[in-house]
């Protein structure tokens, strides 16, 4: 299987191929570009310079995984609609992975008991999280956009260590406190090799959506008055 990974959803245009033989996968090219804005520009030439380092063409794909959030409203956007086109055009499968998930995952691969707290900065005050116990591998927290306090009273009774990632992680610990508590990361974007792993185990059902976390920051105008000449 050979799978393209892509992350537009942050501050990151982001793509890798991964191969997989006999249950066994390697990342065999990616490209990372921090470009904050222009993801539509960079996007298909990313892909197309990676797949051409690897020696493969976009018809030798078999699955394509991207980000769908939360992170940039148009971000997430430009990524799922291009896995969703290439996805149609080349007849092969697209999953999901959500931003957050992908952020987590290093933790949950190295430790084998306490809290793993995905943290990024949704700001208004607020932080993007989801809160996952290791050892069971159960979802504490979904991926919602909440105040620090909020998110810090629904971890109460979450079990020790709690290890934050992400941008929105300081934010967090001010609530938290520093006693069982750590951050492992301030990273506002996922490794694109942990996209690319979480996508070629994926059992995701239909094809990805965005999940913005929250409604959009535009709002429209309420009793507007249109002048007339």
């Amino acid at each position: 299987m050979l799978l393209l990974a892509i992350d537009t959803a942050g501050s990151a245009c982001a793509v890798a191929l991964l191969r997989e033989v006999a249950g066994d996968a390697h990342i065999i090219a990616q490209t990372t570009e921090i470009i904050g804005r222009g993801h539509a520009e960079r996007l298909m030439p990313m892909i197309e310079a990676t797949l051409a380092e690897s020696g493969a063409a976009l018809g030798d794909l078999n699955r394509i995984a991207v980000t769908t959030g939360p992170g940039s409203f148009t971000g997430i956007r430009v990524g799922v609609a291009a896995a969703r086109g290439l996805a149609l055009a080349l007849d092969v499968p697209a999953v999901g992975i959500g931003s957050l998930e992908a952020l987590i995952f290093p933790v949950t691969r190295a430790l084998d008991r306490g809290t793993v707290v995905g943290a990024l900065d949704a700001k208004r005050g607020e932080v993007f999280a989801h809160a996952r116990d290791i050892e069971s591998g159960a979802a504490l927290i979904e991926a919602v956009s909440r105040s620090p306090r909020d998110l810090a009273l629904r971890l109460t009774h979450a079990r020790l260590p709690i290890v934050l990632v992400g941008n929105g992680s300081p934010m967090l610990t001010s609530e938290l406190g520093e006693s069982g508590t750590r951050i492992a990361s301030t990273a506002d974007f996922p490794d694109i090799s942990d996209v690319a792993r979480l996508g070629a185990t994926s059992e995701s059902a239909g094809p990805p959506v965005p999940h913005y976390g929250r409604g959009a920051d535009a709002k429209p105008q309420v009793n507007k008055v249109l002048a007339h000449r």
